[in-house]
């Protein structure tokens, strides 16, 4: 058995409305079946961040995040290269990349899998230097985040977003967009209910909003959403759980390495359904930045 220096178990006890600290303790013996490790529970937001960081620097190899994306996000920031692997016992609201990864099998099969697997890397996105996993953008889906993060006693799961997209679907007023691409010329500026840019093909709990989207392929991949009426916007997010939506006359998919957005400077940014500010945001692709850790039994998204 390795080293317990060479494996971090990071706990975000926050996670899933509390079900990461409820299942962590019920499974940890389990996991010391497999693997020697060191153990974390994070107190705060943002805490994630500043321990991986220090966990790379002392020597760590790998960190198993109990948690969902918005714990795997905080960790790939603190991060400095490739060189620690990541994986995910998955107890978050949405757990896309957990998805991708092959990580949602039962807990059992999937320790065992990750004591006998290995890694490889993959690609991240930044918004003005945030790291993202997943897909980040402006506009609508942006807005829904920050009505959601600054309710008081919102709940848990994926209601209160549902419940928050209905409302805004019939409140948010598309706000006029300039979009560059690479060195391409940019766009005139147009209302657009959402601009998306994604390193992975699905966010949110599954919603495939940009199924060309690859982990490996060095590319971010843009998808815009022309302007319409609320009712259009809530057709259009029933079709996205099917990835039905990209036939539709008002979407737009195109791919790029940096992309630039500008627009009102109230129109909010989110990354992997995180706030992250306002507009003006760069948006560029780090190829190869992430370890992945994988179960024996190789998954099909990575």
């Amino acid at each position: 058995m390795a080293d317990r220096r060479d494996l971090l178990v990071l706990v975000n006890p926050a996670a899933g409305g509390g079900r990461a600290a409820r299942l962590w303790p019920t499974v940890r013996q389990e996991a010391q079946r497999h693997f020697a490790f060191e153990e974390h529970w994070t107190r705060r937001q943002g805490e994630a961040t500043t321990v991986a960081r220090q966990a790379a620097q002392g020597g760590v190899r790998r960190i198993l995040a109990v948690g969902g994306d918005g714990t795997l996000q905080e960790i790939a920031n603190g991060l400095p290269d490739s060189r620690v692997a990541l994986a995910a016992l998955p107890v978050g609201t949405g757990n896309d990349f957990a998805r991708v990864a092959g990580w949602t099998r039962p807990v059992r099969e999937l320790l065992a899998g990750l004591a006998a697997g290995n890694s490889r890397i993959v690609d991240l996105g930044t918004v003005n230097g945030r790291r993202y996993l997943l897909v980040a953008g402006a506009g609508f889906d942006a807005a829904v985040a920050h009505k959601v993060h600054g309710m008081e006693g919102k709940g848990r799961g994926t209601l209160p977003y549902l419940a928050t997209a209905v409302r805004q679907a019939f409140r948010f007023h598309p706000p006029a967009l300039t979009l560059q691409l690479d060195d391409r010329l940019a766009s005139a500026p147009r209302p657009l209910l959402m601009a998306a840019v994604a390193n992975a093909p699905s966010y949110a709990g599954g919603m495939r909003i940009c199924p060309p989207a690859r982990l490996d392929d060095g590319l971010l991949h843009i998808l815009t959403v022309g302007a319409g009426s609320g009712w259009y916007t809530l057709r259009l997010l029933g079709r996205v759980y099917r990835g039905a939506h990209l036939h539709d006359p008002g979407v737009h998919v195109a791919s790029a390495v940096r992309v630039c957005i500008d627009g009102p400077v109230d129109v909010p940014l989110h990354a992997d359904g995180e706030p992250v500010g306002h507009l003006p945001a760069v948006f560029e692709v780090l190829p190869g930045a992430l370890r992945v850790w994988l179960s024996a039994r190789r998954p099909t998204g990575v």
